[in-house]
Formats: structure tokens, C-alpha cells, sequence
């Protein structure tokens, strides 16, 4: 079995296309869309992954980073944007995340990433 990933987007259609991809590569996924129930989904599993989407409602991609990097240490964070230019590398170390996905995303690029 490949790695545990946990998606959160707050567009349905997005967690389906990327579930339904990084299942076909053999990952174990979970998809939420909210960061809400982030703590909840980390006490149920221990997510070797985190693929959030830059921009929701109720808190930011960079929010979800910044959680994940103070309680689940160890967590790879990857964020999904239209705006690649978003954030510097010395910012994405002091967040703590990984790296980040351009929207829309290659599936090649998707297969890089969840592989590394």
C-alpha cells in the first residue's frame, strides 16, 4: 500500500478527481472540506501527507500548515494554488510545508510529489 493522505479542499469535485487519482496509485485517502475537522481526522489516523487547497472559507491552507507543523510534526503539507508565485521558499520552511501544486495540476506533477 502506498502512503495515507489526507485531501482538504472545499470543492467536491476536486476531492473526487484527486481521490480518485491518488487511489488508482494505490494511496489510502481521506477527504475532507474543511480544516475544521483537521484535529478529529489526525486523532482517527496518522496522515503521512496533507494535500490542502490554498483559499477556503473558514481557514487558509497556509492556517492548516502552520497547525499541522506545531502538532502533527513529521506531516509532509502540500498546498494547491492558481497563484504559484504565492509564497517564498523561506516562507514555505518557516510554515512548514512541503511544496505546492499549481491549479489546474498535472498529474504528473501530483505523482512527483505523493512518490517523494
Amino acid at each position: 500500500m502506498g502512503k495515507k493522505i489526507l485531501i482538504i479542499d472545499d470543492q467536491p469535485d476536486i476531492l473526487e478527481v484527486l481521490t480518485e487519482i491518488l487511489e488508482i496509485l494505490n494511496h489510502e485517502v481521506v477527504a475532507i472540506t474543511s480544516g475544521q475537522s483537521l484535529d478529529k481526522k489526525f486523532q482517527e489516523n496518522r496522515f503521512d501527507m496533507v494535500i490542502t487547497d490554498y483559499q477556503m472559507p473558514d481557514m487558509t491552507g497556509v492556517d492548516i500548515a502552520k497547525k499541522i507543523k506545531s502538532k502533527y510534526g513529521g506531516t509532509k503539507v502540500y498546498i494547491i494554488s492558481g497563484y504559484h508565485q504565492l509564497l517564498s521558499d523561506e516562507k514555505m520552511n518557516e510554515f512548514g510545508i512541503s511544496g505546492l501544486l499549481n491549479k489546474p495540476f498535472d498529474i504528473e506533477e501530483l505523482k512527483r510529489i505523493v512518490n517523494a
